[in-house]
């Protein structure tokens, strides 16, 4: 008993502090978050899905800069907004429409990426969206859910919710504008495994590269140590063939000053034999061995 006290307690103080944690808006902060509702659904929205053709979102994205893209954004907007409040007495609360470059050229990513899954959405329609405020209470996010031409696998109109955050001041710029599709746990469950085996597959294809260079660099010692082999071999042949020259040249040498040796003694032995002082009669042109 006394434990089912102690629970009942610390859940009475659990949804006091809860309770307690809820801001409260006041009536100012309720205006500024209409005007940001009605700023994304009559302005903002259905000039991004001008972005679900191909061609002019990348016009936009081909012609002009961050800086460029802001200025001609605001122009068309404002001017949006002049029609609306003059000839239709709307009024928004604002003076002008205030958006920045990247915001803009992140929604013409966004919205013309989603246009392939979501198809046309009828914008002539009173949109209808909400808004909450950031937890620092810096931003206004203003949802807004939307219906495509197109079907599911199961027959059902492809749904998706726009998103425009905006400051929250007086000149509620836009920041941020995205397009994002609702998907069932079954298409989710089926992205995240082919994500999941996407990266698997790029991490072991890497693997494998890297173990594939890994082999690769173990035959480099062997083919610089059959390089060196050929190097020395040629190097030695070189050797052996220089060192053969020198022995021949030696050897001729050695073989002409034998053979002039063997000249001499030959003049003198025939000098003697035919009784000649001298060996100046006679010239002894060469020397063959007889077999």
């Amino acid at each position: 008993m006394k434990k089912l006290l102690i629970m009942l307690c610390m859940l009475t103080c659990l949804l006091g502090l809860t309770a307690c944690g809820e801001k409260t808006l006041t009536q100012e902060e309720k205006d500024r978050g209409e005007a940001a509702v009605a700023l994304s659904t009559d302005f903002m929205i259905p000039y991004m899905t001008y972005f679900f053709d191909d061609a002019k979102a990348e016009q936009y994205q081909d012609s002009y800069n961050v800086d460029e893209l802001k200025y001609v954004t605001e122009q068309q907007l404002n001017y949006a907004l002049y029609v609306f409040s003059t000839q239709y007495g709307l009024s928004y609360g604002i003076d002008a429409i205030t958006v920045e470059g990247n915001a803009i050229l992140n929604g013409i990513v966004s919205f013309n990426g989603a246009y392939d899954s979501l198809g046309d959405i009828n914008t002539e329609n009173n949109l209808t969206g909400s808004y909450r405020y950031s937890d620092d209470g810096k931003t206004i996010i203003v949802t807004v859910p939307l219906t495509g031409s197109l079907t599911n696998k199961k027959g059902e109109p492809v749904t998706a919710e726009a998103e425009v955050i905006l400051s929250n001041d007086l000149f509620l710029t836009v920041e941020s504008c995205s397009l994002n599709i609702d998907r069932s746990m079954g298409e989710l469950m089926s992205r995240a495994a082919m994500d999941t085996l996407m990266g698997m597959g790029t991490v072991f294809s890497v693997l494998i590269f890297i173990s594939l260079i890994i082999w690769a660099m173990g035959g480099i010692p062997k083919l610089q140590a059959k390089l060196g082999a050929k190097k020395k071999s040629i190097q030695e042949e070189a050797v052996d063939n220089t060192i053969a020259q020198i022995i021949e040249k030696e050897e001729s040498a050695e073989s002409a000053e034998d053979d002039s040796e063997l000249v001499a003694v030959i003049a003198a032995a025939v000098a003697a034999y035919e009784g000649s002082a001298g060996t100046g009669g006679f010239v002894v042109r060469s020397i063959r061995k007889r077999r």
